[in-house]
């Protein structure tokens, strides 16, 4: 007889979450229920509703996990940026990291956005208002331009949401094989102002 290792209930949810992206990106968040879920990942579906409460508990979770991967992107750049900036000379630094931010945004979008979206609008459908689904990413990353850029609040906000619509946009001609990801990337950095960068 094979004996089965137990699995921890925060092994148990990060399954059930993993699985639940994968679904969404298979067959649309709109498809997914806690009981398509739970078989498959063979569990009974009590221990779905347990780890989430409802589909749009495990809805938010899954939308928590995407926005995380664009942060970690995001983190990282800055990091290597905050490593660098002291070895590098400043303007070419900030152009670089800014250069950085745009590829990564891009990557992420291009992996991710489409499953972000689905997810939001799954999560309305599902009754969700609007302002509890949609976060003002712009508010999020507008102090990562004030850190590069030396912005006040309110231009780093203006900028930050340019950005981040156009990446939009271009993310999707991308897709559409009409620009390279490197020619979004040029687009995208002539958005940030250029006082003072090389």
């Amino acid at each position: 007889m094979v004996k089965r290792r137990r699995v921890s209930a925060a092994e148990r949810k990060e399954l059930l979450l993993e699985t639940g992206l994968r679904l969404a990106r298979e067959g649309g968040a709109g498809a997914l229920t806690l009981a398509r879920l739970a078989d498959a990942c063979g569990v009974s579906k009590p221990i779905a509703y347990q780890h989430f409460a409802s589909l749009t508990g495990l809805l938010h979770a899954m939308l928590r996990r995407v926005g995380a991967e664009y942060e970690e992107a995001v983190m990282e750049v800055m990091a290597a940026h905050r490593r660098t900036a002291t070895t590098t000379a400043p303007t070419a630094a900030t152009t670089d990291a800014l250069r950085a931010l745009c590829d990564a945004y891009i990557a992420c979008t291009l992996e991710n956005g489409a499953l972000h979206a689905d997810i939001a609008a799954a999560l309305i459908a599902a009754g969700e208002p609007a302002a509890a689904v949609h976060v003002d990413d712009a508010e999020r990353y507008a102090g990562l331009v004030i850190e590069l850029l030396g912005l006040d609040q309110r231009s780093a906000y203006a900028v930050t949401a340019a950005f981040l619509g156009a990446a939009d946009r271009l993310c999707e001609a991308v897709a559409a094989g009409r620009l390279t990801a490197g020619e979004a990337t040029d687009v995208l950095l002539r958005l940030f102002p250029t006082s003072g960068l090389a």
